[in-house]
Parts: C-alpha cells; structure tokens; sequence
C-alpha cells in the first residue's frame, strides 16, 4: 500500500492517540491495524518521528534501549487538522482483506446482477401490454426489497421459502471453524496464557502465532523427530513454547531476536514454561547470526516468523541449515491472498517479502511446499533430497 507523500507523519500521530509507543511499536501497530496491507519501513519511521520531535509535535523519552514518544498538545491540534484523511484511510483499510474466494464469489454475484439487468432491458422492450409490465415491476420490487434485506443484515431465505436451498445443518465461517478446531485440539494452558499477558503488559505487539498454528508447529515437529530446532523470529516466546515442548529432553531450539528487551521477555517466558533447559535466545540482527550457524547445522525444523522484507533471504539460509527430510514453515505468507500474488504487482515491501518467498517456496525444486490460510497464512515446505 502505498501512503501519499507526507501523509505518514499522520499515521504516526494516530498510533500516538491511542496511548505512548517507541517506532518498532508504531510499525506493528499500523502493520496490525491495517491487516497487513501497511507496515512502513523504519528507514522512514524514525527520520518522521524525529523531524516530528524537532517540531514539537511528540514527545520522546529516552532509555538506554529506546526511546518511547507521546502526543504533545501541538500534536494533537495537527492531527485535528487531517480528520477526513485519517477516517478515510481507515475506512479504506481498517477493515480484514476479503479472501479470494469471497472475492470470487463476490464477482459471481455481480455477474448475475448484470446478467438479470440485461434481462429485464430485452423483456421491457418486448412486452406491450400495461398488465404484464405492472407484474414485472411487482417482482422487481420485491426482488429489490429481498436483496436490501440481505445487504443491511437480514437473513437468507430459509429452505422451503422461495429462493431457500437445502443445508445440511449450519454453516461455520472460516473464523469460527479454527476456533472451534483450535478449542477442541490446541487449547491453551495456563503458562501459554500468562505468555500472551506478560507480553501485552510489556508493550509487545500482540502478533504472535494462534494456538492453532503453535499446535501446528508441534505436530509437524513431532512429524519430523525434530530433536533441533530453529526459529527466527521469538517476539514474547509464545511459539517458542509450542516447539521446546515438542523436543526430547536432549533437543535444542535456538531462536533468533533482534530486541533485547523481548529477548529477556522470552528467557522469562522459556523459565516459566519450564523448557529453559532446552530453549535459548540469541539476540542481533538475523542475517548476521544465520551464519554462525552453520556449525551446528542441520536443524530439523526451522519456523521463520520476524520482518517480512527479508523472507526470501530467510528461506534460503533455511534450506542452507536443513537437511533432507527437514520441515521449513513461515507465517503471516497468505495475507487473505496478498501474499501470493506478483512481486512486480506488489504495493508493500511487507508483500514483496512474502510474494517472493511464496514464488521460491512453490518452484524450487529443493522443497515440496504448501500455504495454509490459517490466520494469515502459514507456508510449510519439506526439503528434498538432491536429485542423484
């Protein structure tokens, strides 16, 4: 997506009215907010927040770890001014992307429409008789008033009634169908809850894989006997969690984070959940810690779930640190079908990341792959054996 030029400065107040937050935050937020369809770069968050500061429009208090901004009255007068931007840009982009089939059925609709348009026109111009034209309107009113029903929140005609067809009992969305799986085989236990609580009252985004993709993770771990297991990506330590317990008493994860301070809330986590023994943290930027391990390699599994932009350079230590038979899984990769579009098309360095590492995922011969619209989209592949 892209944001007309200037316009992020606006963004970035926004995300300050809803309480103080340092850069990294900021991006999460919007990146959260928008589904996914906005996460700008901090190469041109942080100059924004300090031109932003040096106009006095936030305030910034500083840390030895970062520095956390806050709305200053100036601040809150010029959002003021940008009102109909900020409600437009929501209303365009606060709400979940329509998955494609929704969107497909979406155009099928709106075919028939048409279809029934041209319809009417050819019956219009050959009925001649007043009776038959005041039956056609009758219907068309009552079609109009069905469709508005529909539209405005009423329900589907039943079977039975004109229009109904028959169900073999109810429906469940897509939403109501992980829950209800994720309730009956990844509930949650009291130390994955805490988890998620100590990481809210840290300040961490609330990003972290659902209960269902960490049962996933640690079937496919026990799938593979991983007994090493890599991650990159730890954010609070909540997936982490899914895969230790998955692990033999002698297995080891390792996993990446780039922050410090969620560094040390994953090492409290790991404690807590009582796989410290065979969990560690290792903190600095991904792409220079992959390379130090290449001495421990291979892993059995490797989960990568950090910034999006390097994805396809992730994906291609991951197969560099793996072995034949080794799973590879990544998230946030579907996006409601963003994630699998054209990287030439791509309106987002966040898809960009995810398109591409989906186009390798799918055409490389060293992996079998597969993505899986669960929450926002998993891609698990299994590395091949070379071809002999």
């Amino acid at each position: 997506m892209r944001v007309e030029r200037g316009m992020l400065r606006y963004l970035l107040l926004d995300a300050l009215r809803h309480g103080p937050k340092h850069g990294y935050e900021m991006i999460k937020w919007l990146e959260e907010q928008t589904h996914g369809r906005y996460a700008p770069s901090p190469g041109t968050v942080y100059p924004t927040l300090q031109l932003m500061e040096d106009q006095g429009l936030i305030l910034a208090e500083r840390t030895e770890e970062k520095s956390v901004y806050r709305l200053s009255e100036s601040g809150e007068k010029e959002l003021e001014t940008q009102t109909d931007f900020i409600q437009g840009f929501w209303e365009r982009n606060g709400q979940p992307i329509p998955p494609p089939a929704l969107q497909l059925e979406s155009e099928f609709v709106y075919e028939d429409l048409q279809d029934l348009q041209r319809t009417v026109e050819r019956g219009v111009n050959l009925a001649q008789d007043q009776q038959r034209l005041q039956l056609l309107r009758q219907s068309l009113e009552r079609c109009k008033n069905e469709i508005r029903g529909v539209l405005t929140g009423g329900t589907l005609p039943q079977p039975g009634q004109p229009g109904g067809r028959p169900q073999h009992g109810p429906r469940s969305t897509g939403r109501e169908l992980e829950q209800a799986i994720a309730q009956l085989f990844a509930s949650e236990d009291e130390v994955l809850r805490q988890t998620t609580e100590r990481a809210r009252e840290r300040g961490i985004p609330s990003i972290q894989v659902s209960p269902l993709q960490g049962k996933l993770l640690q079937v496919l771990a026990k799938a593979c006997q991983a007994r090493k297991i890599l991650e990159i990506g730890a954010l609070a330590g909540y997936s982490g969690i899914w895969l230790a317990r998955a692990l033999p008493a002698d297995g080891r994860l390792v996993t990446l984070e780039i922050d410090e301070m969620h560094a040390s809330v994953v090492r409290e986590s790991f404690r807590l959940a009582q796989v410290d023994d065979r969990a560690e943290v290792r903190v600095g930027p991904a792409l220079e810690t992959l390379p130090g391990l290449e001495v421990e390699a291979p892993f059995d599994l490797i989960f990568i779930d950090a910034d999006k932009e390097p994805y396809p350079q992730y994906l291609a230590w991951a197969i560099r640190l793996a072995r034949p038979g080794s799973i590879i899984v990544a998230d946030n990769c579907v996006m409601g079908g963003d994630g699998l579009g054209s990287v030439q098309e791509s309106p987002s360095q966040f898809l960009t990341g995810a398109r591409s590492y989906n186009q390798r995922a799918s055409s490389d011969p060293a992996l079998c792959s597969i993505a899986l619209p669960i929450s926002s989209g998993m891609t698990v592949s299994v590395v091949m054996a070379p071809a002999v």
